[in-house]
C-alpha cells in the first residue's frame, strides 16, 4: 500500500475573509489530498461549518506570539482548550519561552534552535513544525538562508526524538502543495520520506488526539 493513502493535514492555514473564498479553499485542499486543515484564528473568522464538506475536518488553531513574558501567558490562556498551539521561533529568546511552557503544540520554524531548547521541547512533548512555504515563496540567499535553518532544525529533531510537522502555510487556495510536492520538497533539506508523510499524516492526528477532552498527560487518558 502507499505511503500516500494516508489521511494527511495542513496544521497552518490562513481562511480568507470571504465565505465563497474560504469554501474554494477548503475544496482545493481536498482536491490536493487533504482530509483537513487546522484554520488560524477559526472561530473568529466566523466561518460557516455548515456550508463546508461533511467529509472534510477543520480544527481551530491559534498562532500565540509576542514578547518571551506575554507569550508565556498566552499560552497558558488556551492551555486547556481545543485549540492547536503554534508559535514561531522568531528569535532565541522566543522560543526558548514558547517550548518552556506546557500545552504548547508546534514551535514553527525556529531560527537560532539549538540542543537546550531541543531537549526542553523534548521534555514538554512539542513538535517541531517546518515551513515549506518559506522555500516555496523565496529565491536566492533567503531560500538558502531557510534551507540551512531546515536542515539544522531535522538535525535537532532526529537527536532529541522531536515529532515533525510540515506545512505550506497557504493562505489561498493557489498556496496548497500535494502531499506527494511536499515530501520532495522536505527532501531538499534532508527530511526521509517517512518523516515527511508522518510530519503531515500521524503527528498531526496525534496532536488531534492530545487535544481532546479525554487526554490528560502522555500515557493518561479518560476513556
Amino acid at each position: 500500500m502507499s505511503v500516500f493513502n494516508a489521511k494527511f493535514y495542513d496544521f497552518m492555514v490562513h481562511l480568507p475573509d470571504e465565505m465563497d473564498s474560504v469554501i474554494s479553499l477548503v475544496s482545493a485542499a481536498k482536491e490536493f489530498g487533504y482530509s483537513g486543515i487546522a484554520a488560524l484564528n477559526l472561530k473568529k473568522n466566523r466561518t460557516d461549518m455548515n456550508q463546508l464538506p461533511k467529509d472534510f475536518s477543520i480544527y481551530n488553531a491559534i498562532e500565540v506570539s509576542g514578547k518571551p513574558s506575554k507569550l508565556r501567558d498566552e499560552i497558558r490562556k488556551y492551555k486547556d482548550t481545543g485549540e492547536i498551539l503554534i508559535a514561531r521561533g522568531r528569535n532565541e529568546e522566543v522560543a526558548r519561552a514558547a517550548v518552556e511552557t506546557e500545552r504548547l503544540d508546534i514551535i514553527l520554524q525556529p531560527v537560532k534552535f539549538n540542543n537546550v531548547l531541543g531537549k526542553i521541547a523534548s521534555d514538554n512533548s512539542i513538535a517541531l513544525g517546518f515551513n515549506i512555504g518559506s522555500i516555496i515563496h523565496t529565491r536566492g540567499e533567503e531560500r538558502v538562508r531557510e534551507l540551512r535553518i531546515m536542515r539544522a532544525n531535522l538535525m535537532y529533531a532526529r537527536k532529541y526524538d522531536l515529532q515533525m510537522v510540515l506545512t505550506c502555510e497557504p493562505y489561498s487556495m493557489y498556496d496548497f502543495r500535494s502531499p506527494r510536492e511536499m515530501a520532495a520538497l522536505g527532501g531538499l533539506f534532508g527530511m526521509s520520506l517517512k518523516e515527511a508523510v508522518d510530519g503531515m499524516s500521524t503527528v498531526p492526528l496525534d496532536i488531534i488526539r492530545k487535544k481532546s477532552t479525554g487526554h490528560i498527560q502522555e500515557g493518561v487518558e479518560i476513556i
